[in-house]
């Protein structure tokens, strides 16, 4: 596997002792930070601590490096979710199945850590050859087996350790590894599939810590949708893919607006119609996505969990589309243009962006120069929609536009709250004058 150059910005240690570490992505182009569990300096001691460090740091350096790619995973999945959510919406489906989409995204974060764990024994592996260089392979094996805390090291029923079923020695250690291979794949059973000790209360295993994420987002998704009518409803077959309501509520679901999301599960032996309940926890769907006690940061509307994330994304897809129909490919002119349109359709009342288009050529100018958002049929009289000019679109800078659009959305607040109170002084009135007496 080809590695590249991770620099972390911090080593940072903490008390959890759920985990022995995690990687924390790093925001708007930083390093991350490599975060160790203080557990390891009370639990372990001399070579023994040495040794579970250089696994938890060999594991947790893989998660850096596969940063992006998982960056990328997540935003695919936000978009093949929200583009069969739209589907289904616009023709008036009665139910739309994201067991798909969330079954590649789940796979994805199974090979991440499959990966990541290969990294922690090969780097033990290391450290055993370097310090023992004239050591025989025979006699490293054992010394690898003796001295790994890994998951994968299994006991016989003498207690002698030994790899899990598909892991060889010469495998793990010697050949080149990958995403899909046999190697990667017996280290997502005995690793990934196995009991674990993740999340705030430490019984969850990595499907049902991963399936935070994806189950957040589809729910905020449903939930933007919902502003103007009823969406399809969601199947997601929940037990096909080894997650567990109530274990995700444990882990800490996130909502949005809603206090409670329904999922029909009808697979294999599935769950049925399922309630799933806001747990309020924020930031701990992925290990690699947060690290406790951090400070707090302003999520902008290009992440999962912002209020607009979800419009945010569908403008995306419509500019993506736009960019193909052109001949060009997304770039960062394209995520200027999302940006602004975001805050160009929640400032005119827009709830939702179905179409994104350029205007026509006309006698005196020429085609492309204005951008439309639109809500709705653009052959319908009722929708609705809001234009700028191109050129303005394609050069705001992303952040500026983000920054408008916290004005825009405290302005909304502020009417929201405006109408409330002229509604509760209306309602207060009507009881004063009480019944109106009939004739």
């Amino acid at each position: 596997m080809q590695l590249r150059k991770v620099e972390l910005v911090r080593l940072l240690f903490r008390m959890d002792r759920t985990t022995g570490g995690h990687f924390q992505d790093g925001k708007d182009g930083k390093a991350g930070t490599l975060n160790i569990s203080g557990a390891a300096f009370k639990d372990f001691a001399g070579s023994e601590r040495i040794d579970y460090l250089t696994e938890v740091m060999g594991h947790e350096t893989m998660h850096g490096v596969l940063a992006q790619h998982r960056a990328d995973a997540l935003a695919e999945f936000g978009k093949s979710m929200g583009n069969r959510m739209q589907e289904a919406y616009d023709n008036r489906e009665h139910q739309v199945d994201l067991t798909g989409p969330t079954r590649v995204y789940l796979d994805s974060t199974r090979a991440d850590e499959a990966l990541s764990e290969i990294s922690g024994m090969r780097a033990l592996h290391d450290r055993i050859k370097h310090l023992n260089p004239e050591m025989p392979d025979s006699v490293v094996e054992k010394e690898l087996l003796d001295r790994s805390s890994n998951r994968c090291v299994v006991r016989q029923p003498n207690g002698a350790p030994q790899f899990a079923d598909g892991l060889t020695y010469d495998a793990l250690t010697k050949h080149p590894f990958t995403r899909n291979d046999a190697l990667t794949k017996s280290v997502e059973h005995c690793f990934y599939d196995s009991s674990g000790t993740l999340g705030p209360h430490g019984d969850s295993d990595y499907r049902n810590y991963y399936g935070v994420n994806p189950i957040s987002h589809i729910a905020q998704n449903y939930a933007h949708l919902a502003h103007d009518r009823q969406p399809p409803e969601v199947r997601i077959d929940l037990k096909s893919l080894g997650l567990d309501p109530r274990q995700l509520e444990r882990n800490g679901l996130d909502l949005g607006s809603a206090k409670t999301f329904n999922v029909v599960d009808l697979g294999k032996d599935g769950y049925g119609m399922v309630q799933l309940k806001d747990s309020g926890a924020r930031g701990v769907s992925s290990p690699n996505l947060a690290a406790p006690n951090e400070p707090s940061r302003t999520l902008t509307p290009a992440e999962a969990g912002h209020p607009d994330h979800a419009m945010h994304q569908q403008i995306r897809g419509k500019v993506e589309q736009l960019d193909a129909a052109n001949g060009r490919t997304f770039d960062a002119t394209s995520e200027r243009m999302t940006a602004s349109l975001l805050t160009l359709a929640k400032d005119n009342g827009l709830t939702r962006v179905d179409h994104v288009l350029l205007s026509e050529r006309t006698r005196d100018l020429p085609a492309a120069q204005t951008l439309f958002v639109v809500q709705g049929d653009p052959k319908d009289p009722a929708m609705l929609r809001a234009h700028m000019p191109t050129a303005d679109a394609a050069q705001r800078p992303v952040q500026e536009s983000f920054t408008q659009l916290e004005s825009v959305n405290q302005r909304l607040a502020q009417e929201r709250t405006q109408e409330l109170v002229v509604e509760q002084q209306r309602s207060q009135e009507q009881q004063q004058r009480g019944p109106i007496p009939s004739l």
